[in-house]
């Protein structure tokens, strides 16, 4: 019997799934037993086709070795289907083997490039492409504006212009001003605006709503405004632009007048609102807003779950979190990474760990950055094992994902932990960032390990971030903690201070070291050149009054700290300020500010008037101390010995030695010190 090549070709043109695959694999069978695939390319270039249709790439390409008889077609079919399939190598070495190459092999290979973020690899056939295309042109300068590469997707737009094409694309002219938007290029923008009123270009209401956004994200919102008033019927989306660009420029006034102006605003709009909002730090009208459009019967999206919650994480509102989180749940988006990985970090900043753990752990697909999210999670709650399993578990490490397990194990008191997941990195030539050493140095400085501090930083004069303020910073604070507080302060004069980190790394370690002086004279600095304090510093200073024995210095510094810098004293502050108190011998006052502060007193709170007591004598509020200490923590060692010396300071010599003897029986032991040592 005769086949109808015709129709077989025909039929296998609509084999394009697994399904089906088996009727073109018997074809396959037949048009070998007959002898007909190296006489009719084009039946073997339709099985080729096929194959690559349905993901069968070893077929595909065992069939292209077996044709005697090649044509552009079937070069361009196999390279495609190497590129859809995310063979990229192969396809670049196959299509570098093509004999004659048409203007589909070139458009084929850089398309598939910059689908597959292969910016520069696209970028350099795109030069060596004999006969460029707008297509391509278009393509590669709107990859380079989406992937976050604003500069580079200008400068080829500029090459796009020095082409010559007679007639611009309003795609590629809307791409180039988003890309002046992100680049903040207001002066570019308004040139090509003017390119698109001499070409004469239609200006539709994509290319309006990107003039609209270039204007506003520059800053030029006259422009913006003026645009949008001379367009007869605004777009949702240009609308959207201007509301979007009143909003980035803090004139939320403005921009709920363009949303007024609207009768039935649809859901981009009131995202825009939302999300300036948000931006703005006005969370309840984000909230409110929000409450209104519910009301209003609008059905919300991705978008609007996502600034919703970041509200909720600003205020705090766990509430409203978990009004939020059943209302996506009814949607059916808790699915969706981006509202997941909200609901989760609003969790998380709303202080309830074990709900965003829930979230986590019910998702059915994760990516890098949520994984990284969840891993900074675990060690925000002390749970180390979960982030080091969650960790290794990871199909993809990113740099943050190294970083976050560095600083959570050395927050979480684990610092050779630490050191280990660094010389991982190491090992594997991971690329590192100041994040990576400053973090590494702070590990350092727990163990208190110059040797290895040093040789961490040497690498980061090889790399070249040596001067960068966090790692001079970190460097600071590990020199201070080694107790080498001349080097700390040699490399703190030379820097570059842009803020009040440094200061405050500096001064602590001056507080911490015992230099109460030089703290409060680099404080007295700190405020000369009008860096302002934060909570931070006011423990250094309180610390360095408190080394110092100067009393009424910090009296004045705790109550200036509200008074005039409106800063709530913390219960680091009140501890320093009892301990001051505690060893200048005014007790009373000490058990008065205990009596009046917004917090607990813990142990080591009581421990400082103890030690008072001691010092200055007094037997009877020694004695109520020590067993207030006692009751908050029983097996608190120093509340023991401390008592016993209030008893031998007045010569008690009975009961003190019963309260040794007590410690023996409760098997309670006296703290030894400890101290790190390199060997």
């Amino acid at each position: 019997m005769e086949l109808d090549l015709q129709s077989c070709a025909r039929l296998l043109s609509t084999i394009n799934s697994n399904q089906s695959l088996p009727h073109g694999k018997q074809l396959h069978l037949v048009f070998l037993k007959r002898g007909i695939l190296n006489s009719a390319l084009t039946i073997a270039n339709r099985l080729l086709q096929m194959y690559t249709k349905c993901g069968q790439i070893t077929d595909a390409r065992n069939l292209f070795d077996e044709m005697s008889e090649r044509n552009c077609f079937t070069w361009n079919t196999m390279i495609e289907g190497y590129m859809k399939w995310g063979k990229i190598n192969n396809s670049l070495d196959l299509f570098r083997l093509m004999p004659n190459k048409n203007e589909f092999s070139w458009n084929v290979v850089i398309l598939g490039l910059v689908k597959a973020e292969e910016l520069s690899v696209a970028r350099r056939l795109l030069h060596e492409m004999p006969s460029k295309n707008e297509k391509v042109w278009n393509s590669l300068i709107h990859g380079y504006a989406k992937t976050g590469f604003p500069g580079m997707a200008l400068r080829l737009f500029k090459e796009f212009i020095d082409w010559d094409l007679r007639e611009m694309d309003s795609f590629v002219l809307a791409t180039a001003l988003g890309a002046c938007a992100d680049a903040r290029s207001v002066d570019l923008g308004k040139q090509i605006h003017a390119r698109i009123i001499v070409d004469e270009v239609e200006i539709d209401s994509v290319l309006a709503s990107s003039l609209v956004n270039m204007y506003g994200k520059g800053g030029d919102l006259d422009s913006a405004s003026y645009i949008l008033s001379r367009m007869q019927n605004p777009d949702n989306f240009s609308l959207s632009a201007l509301i979007s660009a009143y909003s980035n420029c803090g004139r939320m006034d403005d921009a709920r007048r363009i949303f007024n102006l609207v009768t039935d605003p649809c859901i981009v709009l009131w995202n825009s609102m939302i999300a300036g909002y948000v931006v703005c730090d006005k969370v309840l009208e984000a909230l409110l807003l929000f409450e209104e459009m519910h009301r209003e019967g609008v059905i919300g999206d991705s978008s609007t779950l996502a600034s919703v919650l970041n509200a909720c994480a600003s205020a705090h509102a766990v509430k409203n979190c978990l009004q939020v989180h059943v209302y996506g749940f009814k949607l059916g988006l808790l699915d969706d990474l981006f509202v997941a990985s909200a609901l989760i970090d609003t969790y998380a900043k709303c202080g309830c760990p074990d709900e965003a753990s829930k979230v986590f752990n019910e998702l059915k697909i994760h990516d890098t950055v949520l994984l990284n999210s969840m891993i900074t999670i675990y060690f925000n709650c002390n749970r180390i094992e979960d982030a080091r399993q969650l960790f290794e578990l990871m199909p993809y490490k990113s740099l943050i994902s190294w970083n976050s397990m560095i600083i959570g194990l050395n927050q979480n008191g684990c610092p050779v932990e630490a050191l280990d997941i660094f010389y991982r990195m190491n090992r594997m030539d991971f690329r590192m960032d100041k994040f990576s050493f400053s973090s590494v140095i702070s590990a350092c400085a727990s163990i208190a390990s110059v040797e290895l501090g040093e040789q961490i930083f040497a690498r980061a004069v090889i790399i070249g971030i040596d001067c960068d303020q966090i790692i001079s910073t970190s460097l600071i604070d590990f020199y201070c903690k080694c107790g080498f507080v001349t080097d700390a302060r040699k490399l703190f004069d030379q820097m570059i201070k842009s803020d009040e980190v440094s200061w405050n790394s500096m001064l602590m370690g001056c507080a911490t070291n015992g230099h109460g002086n030089e703290a409060l004279n680099l404080f007295h600095e700190m405020r000369g050149v009008g860096v302002s304090p934060t909570n931070i510093t006011f423990i250094g200073v309180l610390s360095a009054c408190d080394h110092c024995g100067l009393l009424e210095e910090g009296k004045k510094w705790f109550y200036s700290m509200s008074n005039d810098y409106h800063i709530d004293p913390g219960i680091e502050h009140y501890s320093c300020m009892v301990d001051l108190y505690a060893r200048a011998g005014c007790l009373e006052e000490a058990m008065n500010l205990i009596e009046k502060m917004p917090f607990e007193a813990d142990s080591s709170m009581w421990l400082s008037i103890l030690r008072g007591c001691v010092a200055h004598g007094n037997k009877i509020l020694g004695e109520l101390v020590a067993h207030r200490i006692i009751e908050l923590d029983p097996e608190n060692s120093g509340a023991f010995v401390q008592l016993s010396n209030v008893f031998a300071t007045s010569e008690d010599w009975e009961r003190s030695a019963s309260v040794r003897r007590l410690m023996i029986e409760k098997k309670i032991h006296k703290s030894s010190a400890r101290s790190w040592s390199d060997i």
